[in-house]
């Protein structure tokens, strides 16, 4: 069973490993997406991710879906600050009925992957904007409230002589918000923390292995890219020194050799790192969600995720220096 943990706000139940919802209506079709979200469900996650611009604006709808009948059970994220245009939902239908053409060319779906992404508008992070977003976004999922609703690749200077936070601050006494917070790259969140800290009960950045440590002490931290962020360089790593490999297999008591138990234990090692907070990855793969719970439903998970990070941090230089250096040839 999924470690759980209470949302601050709240106090709503929740599992540490939740599902991100950047891949839905991105390239798959509702059935495909509606699959992914009830695999992990059924997988036994119970925190589910989105954003108002994932899957071409589709995404929300699609969790929307989802959600049916599932209220009670789930908890969710969405965010406000990279609009899709009011129109971009006829897009949506465009490749719907283009679909099985785009699937025989695959140029094809790459300009229309590209020409859906240069339709996202940055908002201008005010309060009347804000609301217009909030609304749409609990109609688009089909709820009352949202758990977490985060500013979406907020910077610091976009919060300067901001009206944001009377806005949130009310938002969150009326109950259609459980708490708020940021998810923007880790580069900006310093300057936020320093800057307009009381933005900040909630950060979500890309955080793997291969990242050194951050502390925003009070903060309710969830971390993401666990896996994409790091899976590419330690299988590279491994495969020049085999033995390594191996020592490290039996040091943590799993085949990491194994593309599959690799990235459940980055996932082990992401939770053990943030042992206060949350993480999330995603996956367009059925069998690849359901692979990363049974590692982390295992008994020794904890443990295991701990040793790895400790393994992963004596040698951080190293790993970071051969992705670099590229692989042997």
């Amino acid at each position: 069973m999924l470690e759980r943990i209470a949302l601050p706000g709240s106090g709503r139940a929740t599992t540490r490993l939740g599902f991100g919802g950047s891949g839905l209506m991105g390239g798959l079709s509702e059935r495909e997406s509606l699959i992914l979200l009830e695999t992990a469900f059924d997988a036994g996650i119970r925190h589910f991710d989105v954003a108002p611009s994932y899957g071409h604006g589709q995404a929300e709808r699609c969790l929307g879906k989802f959600l049916r009948g599932k209220t009670e059970q789930v908890t969710v994220t969405t965010k406000y600050g990279i609009l899709p245009p009011a129109w971009v939902g006829l897009l949506g239908v465009a490749r719907s009925v283009l679909r099985p053409a785009l699937r025989r060319l695959p140029a094809v779906r790459q300009r229309v992957a590209r020409a859906a992404a240069g339709l996202r508008t940055q908002a201008r992070f005010s309060a009347e904007e804000a609301r217009r977003s909030l609304d749409r976004s609990l109609q688009h999922l089909g709820i009352d409230r949202v758990d977490v609703w985060l500013l979406h690749e907020a910077t610091a200077d976009d919060l300067d002589d901001s009206d944001l936070l009377p806005f949130l601050e009310n938002m969150r006494q009326e109950g259609r918000i459980g708490i708020y917070g940021l998810g923007t790259e880790r580069r900006q969140v310093d300057a936020i923390w320093q800057r307009h800290h009381a933005y900040c009960p909630v950060l979500q950045f890309e955080w793997s292995v291969l990242d050194n440590k951050a502390e925003f002490s009070g903060a309710f931290v969830i971390h993401h890219r666990a896996v994409s962020g790091a899976m590419d360089a330690m299988r590279n790593f491994f495969e020049r020194d085999a033995g390594l490999c191996s020592r490290w297999s039996n040091a943590v008591d799993a085949d990491l050799a194994e593309p599959e138990i690799l990235s459940g234990v980055l996932l082990q090692a992401a939770l053990a790192s943030n042992p206060d907070g949350m993480v999330l990855f995603s996956s367009r793969a059925p069998a690849h969600i359901r692979a990363n719970v049974r590692v982390l439903e295992d008994p020794a998970s904890i443990a295991r995720g701990k040793r790895f990070l400790d393994l992963v941090t004596e040698v951080r230089g190293r790993v970071e220096d051969r992705v670099e250096k590229g692989p042997r040839t």
